[in-house]
């Protein structure tokens, strides 16, 4: 029973729904078809009236009968007519009352037709309403009644109405051609020209209000076809006409044979079928030819705007460069300056004291040189993080620590940190510098003092609400740590804020930004799984949001068995070969690593390891470089030695940034990215066994 009711419920509600759209189709027809329709009625209804008033009841025969020998329109045929402008004008409006009138008015219709052929009084004399005229006026009433129907009540109309056109057209072309010949058929014997005239312009009002349906809407339609169709139907229904009034005068005047006239008929007949067929095949043409011309401006227009756009991409990516070039050599002459100035000092300072702290500065420096190379990397997500669980606060009040030094103290600095278990898998070096990047943003959005609000938390975004973060860094659905940096500084406008992560720019002076702090945070946020939001605070201000997801604290097992490993074999004497084709890089890892003890070779190139290699030195570990001179490079050299000497592991290194996941899986071995620190060749070195194969 509920499923039963809540069926009817629905079946209600579609039927409902198909009554509206019923209504609001009927109610957006064109109005100019309306005002059409409205027209044709008023001048059949015109044409009822006429015959009434001044026809039968003031007594002039030619309101009656066009001709004298022509049949009369009687005074039921004229009510009929008025009964049917006034249904079809009804029907022009929206007002859902007057669908009653024009179902009243198709409803009295054939009881008017019934009487005609039922009551004698009806009868005039001679004069009658034919067969024609009854089917006629049966047709108008049937579109009246039947053509509110919400379900095939246009289609009813349209079938009815083309009834009943195809029924007065008939008598309309005798008239035309041969009465005589008309008066003698019984159907429309007793029908009136004026009749036929009337009812063929009711049933074209009636069409009117449905220029949707059918072939209607064919005719009516907007598309360059139906525009051919419109006219070119002149042509197919005054053509015919006229060739065949045009024939029957020569047939009655015997002007030619009846051979020779059927020539001719055929002859004309397809000139002019032919003619309007190529002139309108010619506005084809014209209509294409624009069309293809316009197409072709469009494309034109296309590659233009694609010139201009590309210009522009061109002309932005050497602004780009000079501020690279501004900034970059900024920061590595300042670095620079530092390492030869310690070094020329270590050289001619005879103080033996203090060449440790010119050589830790040099270091310091060139550290400082290797980092800002890694900040370039991470802002095109290249860089090669080492990352690690951490817990969010921790590392957030790290960073603090280290911004401190550099805060005046007319900013205030507002800690809240509320994700005390939150652990994200971060770089935390990475993480620390791109945190003191934004408060040092912060700090210069506000030189004459004020607040700086840092604070953490923990959130669950999804690709529903990721509010605030760029397409390219939509968050997949979880829980986020989150650290957000509000100042108290006049803010960005849209425009700059649009371009404040591109990388090197910068709204500072020249020499004091390079325009990498943003854009180095962006890129490792979006690096370590993240991403990085900048909105405008509601009164005044900045917030830099960055997002991490949530770690799931594995991987400790697996670094204290590498650091049992490494404590293992720490002390074992290896012998390792070095492949490098940079003399002074050779020089360094030669140093470092005999300094750990290790026996050290070295080659120049690929070809020269294999052909030391086949000369019987088996080394217990090799490392390569990636590019090298020579048709063997670092990655063919590798697979050569795990096929032909499986014993030997092999290190891969390069200074450009590698795809390190990759090169490690298909290898099998540690990869390791210029500069190399020295703790790191020195972990890296001991955690290889040591060969059992005698040199």
């Amino acid at each position: 029973m509920a499923l039963s009711a809540l069926s009817s419920q629905h079946c209600g509600i579609v039927s409902i729904q198909r009554r509206a759209d019923a209504i609001e189709r009927k109610a957006s027809a064109d109005p100019d078809f309306r005002t059409w329709s409205i027209g044709l009625a008023g001048v059949c209804a015109a044409i009822a009236l006429l015959d009434l008033f001044l026809g039968w009841l003031v007594g002039i025969d030619f309101f009656v009968r066009l001709r004298p020998d022509y049949p009369a329109m009687v005074p039921g045929t004229a009510i009929c007519l008025l009964l049917g402008s006034a249904g079809t004008v009804a029907k022009t409006q929206r007002d859902g009352r007057f669908s009653a009138i024009s179902s009243a008015c198709g409803a009295v219709i054939p009881i008017i037709v019934l009487l005609t052929y039922v009551v004698p009084a009806f009868d005039f004399g001679p004069d009658a309403m034919s067969i024609g005229t009854a089917v006629a006026s049966l047709s108008v009433a049937a579109c009246l009644l039947f053509g509110h129907f919400i379900y095939r009540g246009d289609f009813i109309t349209l079938m009815s109405a083309t009834l009943g056109l195809s029924a007065v057209a008939i008598p309309l072309l005798g008239y035309i051609f041969n009465a005589e010949a008309l008066f003698s058929n019984p159907i429309y014997t007793k029908m009136a020209l004026h009749t036929a005239a009337s009812f063929m312009l009711l049933f074209l009002a009636l069409l009117l209000l449905i220029p949707e349906t059918g072939w209607m809407r064919v005719v009516t339609a907007p598309e360059r076809g139906s525009q051919m169709l419109r006219r070119l139907l002149p042509v197919l229904v005054l053509g015919p006409v006229a060739l065949t009034e045009l024939a029957l005068i020569a047939s009655r005047r015997n002007m030619l044979s009846p051979d020779l006239r059927a020539a001719v008929l055929t002859y004309v007949m397809i000139a002019v079928t032919a003619s309007a067929a190529i002139y309108f095949a010619h506005l084809v043409n014209l209509s294409e030819r624009r069309t293809a011309e316009a197409e072709r401006r469009r494309r034109d227009s296309e590659r233009a705007r694609q010139a201009v756009e590309l210009a522009m991409e061109r002309g932005q990516r050497i602004e780009s460069l000079g501020r690279l070039v501004g900034g970059v050599a900024h920061d590595f002459n300042n670095t620079l300056a530092v390492i030869v100035g310690n070094l020329e000092l270590l050289q001619n300072d005879k103080d033996q004291q203090a060449h440790d702290l010119y050589v830790a500065e040099a270091i310091s420096a060139a550290n400082q040189a290797a980092q800002l190379t890694g900040q370039l990397l991470a802002y095109g997500r290249k860089s090669r993080l080492k990352p690690s669980d951490a817990h969010i606060d921790e590392l957030a009040r790290e960073a603090v620590r280290m911004f401190e030094r550099l805060c005046p103290a007319n900013i205030t600095v507002d800690l809240r940190f509320a994700a005390p278990q939150a652990v994200i898998h971060v770089d935390e070096s990475g993480f620390r510098q791109a945190l003191l990047n934004i408060l040092i943003n912060a700090r210069d959005a506000q030189p004459d003092g004020g607040r700086i609000k840092l604070s953490t938390a923990i959130e669950r975004h999804g690709q529903d609400n990721v509010t605030g973060f760029a397409t390219q860094e939509e968050l997949w659905p979880g829980l986020f740590a989150v650290v957000a940096v509000a100042d108290s500084g006049p803010g960005m406008v849209p425009q700059t804020l649009a371009l404040a992560t591109d990388p090197f720019f910068t709204t500072k002076p020249v020499g004091e930004g390079t325009g990498l702090g943003l854009s180095v945070a962006s890129g490792f946020c979006r690096q370590s799984g993240g991403g990085l939001s900048l909105e405008n605070a509601e009164g005044a201000g900045l917030v830099v949001k960055m997002a991490f997801p949530l770690a799931d604290c594995v991987g400790a097992v697996d670094v204290a068995a590498d650091t049992d490993l490494q404590s293992a074999t720490l002390g074992l004497v290896r012998r390792i070969l070095v492949v490098e084709d940079e003399a002074q890089v050779q020089q360094v890892m030669m140093r470092q690593l005999t300094l750990d003890g290790h026996e050290v070779e070295l080659c120049a190139s690929g070809q020269e390891a294999l052909d030391l290699l086949q000369s019987g030195y088996r080394p217990d570990l090799v490392i390569t470089d990636l590019a090298m001179p020579g048709p063997i490079q670092g990655g063919a050299l590798s697979r050569r030695i795990r096929a032909e000497y499986p014993g030997i592991h092999v290190i891969l290194m390069s200074g450009y940034e590698s795809p390190r996941q990759k090169l490690e899986r298909e290898s099998g071995e540690r990869f390791l990215q210029k500069p190399i620190n020295w703790q790191v060749l020195r972990e890296v070195v001991a955690s290889i066994p040591k060969s059992s194969q005698d040199s």
